[in-house]
């Protein structure tokens, strides 16, 4: 993976443009000639026993590093707590290993710090790292204080990465690395207008914060988009009142944020009361259950997702190594190490600085297309889906710009 060149200024087209992804070399491996010998027939490994060595190959401990390379990128985790590790975490370390050997280059390697998730224990692990000259941080515990790892660090320049999404408390100078529900619902309302939807209506789950109120106005916003109407389900009855049909007629899109009773409810009251034109676009966002797919108001809704696409070269490898699926979690691990490839590959070792993240070119990994906002807030390209037959179907690949 390498930087991508994107264009600094938002625009809305309905013709998305992508960057192909370079394939990379692969070996092969020449097989032997003739028939076995029974001591190739006993050396066979069974299933079981296949499982049990990449278990332990893959076996975590406290510290761990993968890759030679020079430069060192640092990964803080709470592999060790004493519930056990979960698997977002697990995703989030295999992801970061498995992009040493696919995009690395020779030049990287990864510091692991295995925690037991408590804010001792990570600061101790940043302190370690600080020592070693490390160019970059990243952090996927969930829940300890930021501040934490900041304080372990002293006075390191390295920038920090925080696998959390862009509405989590975060201290000035450092980076949010996920995207959530706001994010999908905003891009994919850029998706409905850009497609040709000129009235959109948004409706908001009972749970939404005001923070994430406030961050869905401001991202419709960047994007031009001015609703006809926002809502919150399971407060507001669409019925066929005077007032509602000024407002509500000729609906051609509905943002439906959340998946919930409420929500199809309110969607259903607005077909129910013939608000939505015959081609009217109803997008989902990321918070939708997987349960959602297969409830018949939702069948042909378009969703806006984050993650790697099934069937690259990212997830065939992933599934070849650790055999299991990559999900998002994993794909951003990899692109942590893509995006510190991409800057060193290009700019030399001292290349990754507070700046050098927040250049309007962005980066491109296993999920897409990714670049910071000034603020240290994350904005990513998705894939465009629609729900079909209780599952999604990819529609729109995601862009490799902006």
């Amino acid at each position: 993976m390498s930087d991508a060149v994107v264009s600094p200024t938002r625009r809305l087209s309905s013709c998305r443009q992508w960057l192909a992804l370079g394939v990379l070399a692969l070996g092969t491996l020449a097989g032997c000639q003739g028939a076995p010998t029974p001591q190739d027939v006993l050396d066979v490994e069974s299933p079981q026993a296949r499982h049990a060595r990449r278990a332990a190959e893959h076996a975590v401990k406290p510290q761990e590093t993968f890759g030679g390379g020079a430069t060192r990128i640092a990964l803080i985790t709470a592999l060790m707590a004493p519930s056990g590790e979960t698997v977002r975490e697990r995703d989030i370390r295999d992801g970061a290993s498995l992009a040493i050997d696919e995009v690395g280059g020779g030049q990287l390697s990864v510091l692991v710090e295995n925690t037991d998730g408590s804010p001792q224990q990570i600061q101790e692990a940043a302190k370690r790292l600080a020592s070693q000259n490390v160019a970059l941080v990243a952090l996927s515990v969930a829940d300890v204080p930021v501040s934490t790892v900041r304080q372990g660090l002293g006075s390191s320049r390295a920038p920090l990465l925080v696998l959390r999404g862009n509405g989590a408390e975060r201290p000035a100078g450092t980076f949010a690395f996920v995207s959530d529900r706001i994010d999908s619902a905003v891009e994919g309302a850029s998706y409905a207008v850009a497609s040709g939807r000129k009235r959109l209506v948004v409706l908001l789950p009972g749970d939404v914060s005001a923070a994430e109120r406030q961050r869905l106005d401001r991202g419709l916003a960047g994007y031009g988009i001015k609703p006809a109407l926002v809502a919150v389900t399971g407060t507001t009855a669409f019925t066929g009142d005077a007032a509602s049909k000024t407002t509500l007629k000729d609906t051609d899109g509905v943002l439906l944020v959340g998946s919930g009773d409420p929500d199809v409810g309110a969607l259903s009251q607005l077909k129910a009361n013939g608000y939505l034109k015959p081609n009217a676009m109803v997008v989902g966002s990321s918070g939708w259950a997987n349960a959602a797919y297969k409830r018949p108001e939702l069948a042909g809704s378009h969703l806006c997702l984050f993650g790697p696409e099934n069937g690259s070269r990212m997830t065939s490898r992933y599934l070849d190594r650790y055999e299991r699926a990559a999900g998002t979690d994993a794909a951003y691990g990899f692109d942590v190490i893509a995006l510190a490839a991409g800057l060193v590959r290009s700019q030399g070792e001292t290349a990754i600085t507070q700046e050098s993240l927040r250049s309007p070119n962005g980066f491109i990994g296993a999920a897409a297309a990714f670049r910071f906002e000034k603020s240290g807030s994350v904005e990513r390209t998705c894939a465009i889906y629609q729900v079909t037959s209780g599952s999604v179907k990819l529609m729109d690949p995601a862009p490799r710009s902006f």
